[in-house]
């Protein structure tokens, strides 16, 4: 086994636990809509497709839920302002996931971040841990790129860090769907969102699944 040109990875649920953060911003965006709060375990479930996804699944309370298109374009202004503020409070970084990185760069492997995060936000968080997460490249949801499962922001990331060989690691079925797309490796994680779905069941089936990062950090110091 011999590693990719570059790693690309998601970042929520797989990087780091953002949901914290995303239920304040959440709600404080409902409070000032007058609208009942949500909670944590629910955006949990919520999360990976996008805010203005998010945004229609807090105001409806569920998963399929959706808002006339006016209306969510408010709330998704409200929301991404208070998002702004506290969005580095309490995400935290995933175990193992500074040493994996480290231990990517330090074999020649570059490493890159593909998120349907907003873009602007990505940036802010990983300028603010560039030297726990050091990225190559960092690409999200800005207007005009497709989101994943399209695999454009993927081979744009890819190009970018001057790749022939890719390997994507995620969370969640758009993840893997995309890296299928592309024609890349897909590395699946337990750690994250996925709709409260194992990973592993998800199809087409991952190449590999990890329980953790620190189980995919072992599984690449064995070759």
């Amino acid at each position: 086994m011999k590693l990719p040109d570059v790693v690309l990875f998601d970042l929520d649920g797989t990087l780091i636990d953002s949901v914290p953060d995303l239920t304040t911003a959440l709600n404080r965006m409902l409070e000032q809509l007058d609208m009942n709060p949500v909670r944590q375990s629910d955006v949990h479930n919520w999360v990976g497709d996008g805010s203005r996804v998010l945004v229609h699944r807090a105001m409806t309370g569920r998963i399929d839920g959706r808002v006339d298109e006016k209306t969510a374009s408010k709330a998704y202004v409200i929301f991404q302002d208070h998002y702004a503020d506290c969005c580095l409070v309490d995400t935290r970084i995933f175990d193992h996931a500074e040493e994996l990185i480290k231990t990517l760069r330090e074999r020649g492997t570059k490493t890159a971040i593909v998120t349907n995060k907003p873009e602007r936000h990505a940036v802010r968080l990983m300028k603010a841990w560039s030297d726990r997460l050091p990225m190559d490249v960092v690409l999200g949801e800005v207007e005009g790129r497709p989101r994943k499962p399209d695999p454009a922001m993927l081979l744009e990331a890819s190009r970018r860090c001057g790749a022939a060989t890719t390997w994507m690691v995620g969370d969640s079925e758009v993840d893997g769907q995309a890296a299928r797309a592309m024609g890349a490796e897909f590395i699946g994680v337990r750690l994250g969102y996925n709709h409260g779905r194992d990973i592993a069941e998800m199809v087409p089936t991952p190449d590999h699944v990890f329980d953790e990062l620190g189980s995919f950090l072992s599984w690449i110091n064995s070759f």
